[in-house]
């Protein structure tokens, strides 16, 4: 029986969505309040049976975040590529904390499949997720998605210099 997190450690980020706008300004504008980035969970359930009763389990939990680009960042002045930079590492830190919410969140659901029944494993599994994004959800309307999340970056509203 095994819980397994993937990755372990340090998660690599993908892309979200690449910004193709010429100055920082034009980003913010385009970019409006849709958000940026994203952090997902997905379950991969394996179990054996004998008589009715669940006899292993393995849960593997894929976790994924994914960031903005902005290649232009780097044609910019100083100042915007600086605050470019400020706010992808509060993005980070903000979409870090939904990756800290599944993680510790996984052990409990683990817990759950292993004292469900096998006509009960998957119902038992959906309302996890279910729950889990619930309280992804409420970490976001708690933080304003950054915005309202002080970090040691700031916030992931950006200002235009």
């Amino acid at each position: 029986m095994t819980l397994q997190l993937i990755p372990a450690s340090a998660i690599a980020a993908g892309t979200y969505q690449t910004f193709t706008d010429a100055t920082l300004a034009d980003l913010v504008a385009t970019a409006g309040d849709s958000e940026p980035a994203e952090a997902t969970f997905e379950f991969r359930l394996d179990f054996a049976q004998v008589d009715n009763r669940i006899t292993l389990v393995d849960l593997q939990v894929l976790l994924v975040i994914n960031m903005p680009e902005w290649p232009n960042a780097q044609r910019r002045p100083d100042p915007e590529k600086n605050e470019w930079q400020r706010f992808l590492r509060a993005l980070r830190v903000h979409e870090d904390g939904h990756i800290d919410i599944f993680r510790r969140e996984s052990a409990t659901t683990y817990q759950r499949l292993l004292a469900a029944t096998p006509a009960t494993i998957n119902a038992v599994l959906a309302r996890e997720r279910r729950r889990i994004q619930g309280l992804s959800d409420q970490y976001d309307t708690r933080t304003g998605h950054g915005t309202k999340q002080q970090t040691p970056h700031g916030t992931t509203v950006i200002t235009v210099p």
